[in-house]
């Protein structure tokens, strides 16, 4: 279990980015099937996202739904949203219809961005939905200068549902992700993710694997979106992790479960696998050690409002 501090000086997941970029200017930040980002381009096509909001009256503290498939441009909506101080709120559709009125209005969005070319009708009507290819150098109107509330305030809402009761909208705020994702770096046991190709599936909700994808957007991971995890078991796992060159992956529990039960060597020349989520079978972790994995283990565990960590090491 892992209890982090907020780094000196760092109180906001923009600032945390920020420094990464300071740091790694022009390594590669995310491969999507379009193509590669350095972490100074997606911070620049993320301004273009922040003056886009604003050109929109997005101001500190509204709350922005995505609407969007895991790409590059994702993470820049996701970063944008934040440096115009404001809220996202993770509806996990891409439905070419648009967003469900239900998930947007428990979320408290006024807005949504999509990566729909140019929706021509959506299922909520009484909130804007902008397509993210607006963006653009003509939009870059961002400033870094912090909102003095910001680190406190809310930086994502995923809205939730559970099985026999209400539904609900998880709020969680800046200060907790930094010290969480910083995190990392004070453990001794806790393995390097610089340069590590962090490979996580484009079906599974950004909700599920969040605090992974921003403890590798934290330390220099070159994140890469891969097709659907059935995709890759019927290719064979192995080999197209291989083909990929990932070395690092985040998935949920369920997926793990299920990849290992249909391939468990398709993990095995991976040296950090992270796992989210509770209910993580020792049956399976035995399955991955005797398919050859040896390398950490990272289990994230707990209430999805405050998470811990463990790292297993499977190396004798």
């Amino acid at each position: 279990m892992t209890t982090a501090a907020v780094p000196d000086g760092v109180t906001t997941l923009p600032g945390l980015f920020a420094r990464t970029v300071a740091e790694h200017a022009d390594q590669p930040a995310i491969t999507d099937a379009d193509g590669v980002l350095t972490y100074r381009e997606l911070d620049e096509l993320s301004d273009a996202v922040s003056g886009l909001l604003r050109l929109h009256g997005v101001s500190p503290g509204d709350r922005v739904a995505l609407c969007v498939a895991h790409s590059s441009g994702s993470w820049a909506a996701v970063l944008g949203i934040l440096k115009r101080g404001a809220v996202y709120v993770t509806v996990e559709t891409c439905d070419p219809a648009g967003p469900s009125e239900p998930a947007m209005r428990m979320g408290g969005a006024t807005l949504c961005l999509s990566d729909m070319p140019r929706p021509k009708a959506h299922r909520c009507p009484r909130v804007l939905v902008i397509p993210l290819a607006d963006a653009g150098p003509h939009t870059a109107v961002y400033h870094s200068a912090p909102h003095p509330r910001l680190a406190t305030a809310a930086c994502v809402v995923a809205p939730t549902s559970e099985a026999d009761g209400p539904c609900r909208a998880l709020i969680v705020d800046h200060t907790y992700i930094v010290a969480r994702a910083d995190g990392w770096a004070g453990e001794e046991s806790t393995p390097a993710l610089q340069g590590e190709r962090f490979g996580y599936f484009g079906d599974v909700p950004l909700s599920a694997v969040q605090l992974s994808l921003w403890v590798g957007l934290a330390h220099g991971a070159h994140l890469v979106v891969l097709p659907s995890l059935t995709c890759l078991l019927e290719r064979g796992l192995r080999e197209e992790l291989s083909r990929r060159g990932i070395t690092a992956l985040a998935l949920p529990v369920a997926a793990l479960d299920h990849g290992v039960r249909k391939e468990a060597e398709g993990f095995a020349a991976l040296r950090v696998l992270v796992v989210e989520g509770d209910g993580l079978a020792p049956e399976v972790c035995r399955m991955l050690v005797g398919a050859g994995f040896d390398g950490r283990l990272v289990h994230v565990t707990g209430p999805a409002d405050s998470p811990s960590w463990r790292v297993v090491s499977t190396r004798a």
